[in-house]
């Protein structure tokens, strides 16, 4: 998957919503891997960007699943009220509204006015999703990758040659590759009907009186089911942002291949 795409240059510099000011997802997740990286890293993003706790912060993307994944890091930090913009750009140039080429510099802070992560339940590492698993009474792992990856049969990455799921997680949907989430979403890229999101998930048997934590490749897809979920109002829930890429590094993690339906 490329990754040129979250430079100024392959989208923000094209249009954006005016007053916007562009983050390049690679500073919070580094490549060659691009898993989320560490929490001093996290700490100077918020200061070189001027994020401080008690901000309000609408995201928006040409790609909206970009936008998702910076909203979950912003309230692992601790920033109060994060948004996102349902439908990404095309919904704001639907609306009539135009936008600007002008590239608007950053202003950074010396202060977060909080310890980071203020949130830290937000994101399950894998020695905690490794613990948390061992109760299935209580914590499902939701697998929003496409039906292919669930099963072994791809990896979804072109990084990435290990294939299967971890153990003990249900099929979770998502779309039909690596970079798609169509089963959640309508036609304009907004958010499904939350009702028939619920008709998914029981249909797999994930009951949402559980403790629910979401996962994909890398955590992309997942950072947006997350979102969708706490819309529609289930708050117990988290983002094991590592995904299949952190568990597969270590050959010692068990894995899962082929349909156990």
């Amino acid at each position: 998957m490329s990754k040129k795409f979250r430079e100024e240059k392959e989208s923000y510099a094209k249009g954006h919503i005016p007053t916007s000011v562009h983050i390049n997802t690679d500073i919070i997740e580094p490549p060659p891997t691009w898993m989320l990286t560490n929490d001093d890293n996290l700490a100077k993003f918020a200061l070189d960007y001027g994020f401080t706790k008690d901000d309000t912060v609408i995201v928006s993307s040409s790609a909206s699943m970009a936008s998702y994944r910076i909203a979950i890091i912003l309230r692992y930090i601790g920033v109060r009220d994060v948004r996102v913009l349902n439908g990404g750009i095309n919904s704001w140039l639907s609306e009539g509204y135009e936008l600007e080429l002008t590239s608007n510099p950053k202003s950074s802070c010396t202060t977060f006015w909080a310890n980071i992560p203020a949130n830290p339940q937000l994101i399950v590492s894998i020695p905690e999703l490794k613990q948390k698993l061992r109760d299935k009474n209580k914590f499902t792992l939701v697998d929003n990758r496409s039906w292919d990856e669930h099963i072994g049969k791809i990896s979804g990455y072109s990084y990435c040659d290990k294939k299967g799921r971890i153990p003990g997680a249900l099929y979770g949907y998502a779309g039909s590759d690596s970079v798609s989430l169509e089963e959640y979403r309508n036609i304009d890229n907004t958010m499904r009907n939350q009702y028939e999101i619920l008709e998914m998930w029981d249909k797999e048997n994930i009951d949402t009186n559980k403790q629910l934590a979401f996962m994909c490749g890398s955590g992309w897809r997942a950072a947006e089911v997350l979102t969708y979920a706490n819309v529609m109002g289930f708050e117990n829930t988290s983002l094991y942002s590592d995904g299949w890429m952190g568990w597969s590094l270590d050959d010692s993690n068990p894995i899962e291949i082929g349909d156990l339906k």
